[in-house]
This record gives C-alpha cells, sequence and structure tokens, in this order.
C-alpha cells in the first residue's frame, strides 16, 4: 500500500517544480515590462532596472544603472562639482536608443534632448561624506516633454 502512495505523489512534485518555474519565469517577464505610467510634463521617479511608459507618446524609458557618481557630497568643498552619469535605455516607436545622463554636481537638475523630446532629469539620494550610495539607492527622477 505504501508504495502505490509514493508511486502516487511522485508526479506531484514535478507538478509543483513546473509550476513555481513557470511562475518564476512569468516574473521575470513582468519585471521587464514599464512599471511607471507618466503624462508628458508629469514628474516621475524610477530605480535601477525600473521603466516609465509615457502616455500617448510610443516612448519607454528604462533606468539600466549608474555609470559613475563624483559629485561634491554636500558637506564637502571640493575643486571641482563632479558629475552624476546615469545610463537609460529609450524606446522610441519600436526602436531602441542608449543614452547616458549627466548630471554635474550641486545641481538640482539637469536636462538632455532626445529626438523632439526634453528629459529633464535628477539623480537622488546626493552624496554624503563617508557614505556609500548602493546601486539599489538610486532613484532617477525625471520629466519629459516636447
Amino acid at each position: 500500500m505504501r508504495e502505490a502512495n509514493k508511486k502516487k505523489s511522485g508526479p506531484r512534485w514535478y507538478l509543483v517544480i513546473l509550476v513555481i518555474t513557470l511562475l518564476i519565469s512569468v516574473t521575470g517577464c513582468v519585471r521587464n515590462q514599464a512599471e511607471v505610467t507618466a503624462e508628458p510634463g508629469e514628474v516621475f521617479t524610477i530605480g535601477i532596472g525600473q521603466s516609465a511608459r509615457i502616455t500617448g507618446e510610443d516612448l519607454v524609458i528604462t533606468f539600466e544603472e549608474v555609470i559613475g557618481d563624483s559629485r561634491c557630497p554636500r558637506d564637502v568643498v571640493c575643486v571641482w562639482e563632479g558629475v552624476a552619469s546615469s545610463h537609460v535605455r529609450i524606446t522610441h516607436q519600436g526602436t531602441s536608443y542608449s543614452l547616458v545622463l549627466n548630471q554635474p554636481g550641486l545641481t538640482e537638475q539637469a536636462q538632455e534632448a532626445f529626438i523632439n523630446y526634453t528629459l529633464t532629469f535628477s539623480l537622488h539620494p546626493y552624496p554624503r561624506a563617508g557614505e556609500e550610495i548602493s546601486a539599489g539607492e538610486y532613484r532617477l527622477t525625471l520629466t519629459v516633454s516636447k
């Protein structure tokens, strides 16, 4: 009797593993889709790996990574203000573009042109002396306007 029960429960484990694998795969696909929706001219914030879809513009912006952050910390006097460089991927009308957004240190925000759009952006948090910023802490605040 025990042998029969063992044989019946065996395939169930395979089914559980299959369902878990499928859920993980679907979760990975969902994560790649736009997570934020914003109107043109509306301020929005995304973290590394997140995307934003601009309503009515066939435009998706994905914050890929912070390439470098040499901004002078707020509580330090520096000879050079530094710069923060963020890599974004922009998908416009089915074509993917790579763009680096450079924000000079000691500025609240910067601007970059892309096709017929103006991207106004700022990278947060701003550095403090002696405190390291992990990749997961960075947020890019943007406004996309025509």
